[in-house]
């Protein structure tokens, strides 16, 4: 699976605001569950790790950083020693030092999971891919929520996170059920 010896895990957004962040239905209400599965496995092995902060710039948003819910969620709460890069912008490339953080490591290979994947996650992977990193999308470890339409129909949280990722497979990153170290 993986074809470099220090491949980085990427957790984006995994704020107490994504529970409060919409009222939709969301996909894979599992998602952090399954992160802090992969993350446990991430930190026995002594592999890098960034976890990603967004920090909006409108005080009305739950991920503002004067709301309780700008913090992580328990279970996903970085170690003193993890990287936090904090981003206003849905890229987590975009306006940090997420780059040079990667760039110091040695780092050429990613793997991006988080909340959402048609939001964040998926403007992240492309941008990564962009620059010329070999990204991994674990399907398991991410979710969306539904969408609605500008005709006013609602596409379902599952078939958004169908798409997005069917969208983003082959060309942006390599899209996997879950991430298998045995590979």
């Amino acid at each position: 699976m993986f074809k470099t010896h220090n491949p980085a895990l990427l957790i984006i957004d995994c704020q107490k605001a994504i529970d409060v962040f919409s009222a939709s239905e969301r996909s894979n209400p599992s998602a952090e569950t399954e992160i802090q599965l992969l993350l446990n496995v991430w930190r026995q092995k002594e592999l890098p790790v960034v976890h990603i902060r967004h920090s909006s710039k409108s005080l009305e948003s739950p991920y503002h950083e004067s709301k309780e819910t700008y913090h992580f969620k328990s279970e996903l709460r970085p170690k003193d020693e993890e990287v936090v890069v904090t981003k206003s912008e849905n890229c987590a490339f975009i306006g940090t030092n997420l780059t040079e953080v990667l760039s110091l490591s040695g780092i050429k290979e990613l793997v991006v999971c988080g909340v959402l994947t048609h939001h964040s996650v998926d403007a992240t992977v492309r941008h990564a891919s962009a620059i010329g990193y070999r990204v991994i999308l674990p399907a398991n470890c991410t979710a969306s929520f539904a969408i609605k339409l500008l005709c006013g129909d609602v596409v379902p949280a599952a078939l958004v996170q169908d798409l997005f990722l069917a969208n983003l497979n082959g060309e942006y990153c390599e899209v996997v059920q879950r991430v298998d170290f045995d590979c």
